[in-house]
């Protein structure tokens, strides 16, 4: 678009400027054809008058004869006189005559050049005119092809405001998919962390008492409550959160739920015992389950 533009430009501005000189010059020859046809139409006239001249004085001597001029000295008298005086106009008119025609010959070339002018500017016009036509036909052409380029943008902008919406609908559909997989992902990464004395953990609800004792036989053990509730557990990510503090380090701890200490980093002793905190070196440490319950001992 912006390429056809440009072309029309500098057609607009070359056809201008080229038409304008062209046009110009084209007008100052023509004034001085008109001049010199203005002389020419003078000269005419004036050779016309002239050839009236000669003919009004070749009436005065027409039917009459001319004797030969006497070379003696004898005065010329009564029709010798006469003769003689109209002998002189008649040579007077020949003269002319001579002039007439050398006057006429040089008209001829005269016209003769404005007529090969004449045919020139005819031909610079007739080539003008045929620029200014291919001009305006490309002109028209461009005109035309801008139209058609203006329905194929409408066109085209009416696709884009398409699938704009469709992108923003789609980018809004991916957007809400991305959320719900953040969460579920955040949410599949939740772990809970509990640690206290046997007698706290019981008393909140996170340790209960199973089985039986009859004197000697039999016995109860501290089990995970059947149903434990997140929000009595420290809530942290398995991703981030790899060090699990303890209320005092320097005590022995033991992991009630099925978590394996061999995926910590940590002073872990025969027993099983963790003393000090927790650091995780595997997440698959997490694979017991999500809850983990510790006991100082």
């Amino acid at each position: 678009m912006r390429k056809i533009v440009l072309l029309l430009c500098i057609t607009g501005a070359l056809t201008g400027c080229v038409s304008k000189k062209r046009y110009d010059q084209l007008v100052l020859d023509q004034q001085r054809a008109n001049e010199q046809k203005d002389s020419l139409v003078a000269d005419v006239l004036a050779a016309t008058q002239m050839v009236t001249d000669i003919n009004a004085d070749l009436a005065k001597v027409r039917g009459l004869g001319v004797s030969p001029v006497s070379t003696g000295d004898r005065p010329l008298t009564g029709k010798a006189e006469e003769r003689t005086i109209l002998l002189g106009k008649i040579r007077e008119v020949i003269a002319k005559l001579d002039a007439a025609e050398k006057q006429l010959g040089e008209q001829r070339k005269r016209v003769s050049g404005l007529t090969t002018q004449k045919k020139a500017l005819e031909d610079q016009l007739t080539s003008l005119q045929k620029t200014i036509d291919d001009l305006r036909t490309t002109a028209q052409q461009q005109e035309l092809l801008i139209g058609q380029q203006k329905e194929q943008i409408q066109t085209l902008s009416s696709r884009v405001d398409t699938l704009t919406k469709t992108t923003m609908n789609l980018t809004a559909a991916g957007n809400a998919v991305r959320d719900t997989l953040t969460h579920v992902i955040d949410e599949s990464n939740v772990v809970y962390y509990a640690v206290g004395t046997k007698d706290e953990l019981v008393k909140r609800g996170i340790l209960v008492s199973e089985g039986s004792k009859f004197l000697i036989f039999g016995g109860k053990t501290l089990q995970p409550a059947r149903d434990l509730k997140p929000e009595l557990f420290q809530r942290l990510d398995r991703r981030r959160d790899t060090v699990l503090t303890v209320p005092e380090p320097l005590k022995e701890y033991r992991i009630v739920t099925r978590q394996s200490p061999q995926f910590l980093a940590s002073t872990v002793l025969p027993s099983g015992k963790v003393k000090g905190d927790l650091h995780v070196s595997d997440l698959a440490f997490w694979d017991g389950g999500k809850y983990l319950i510790v006991i100082r001992d």
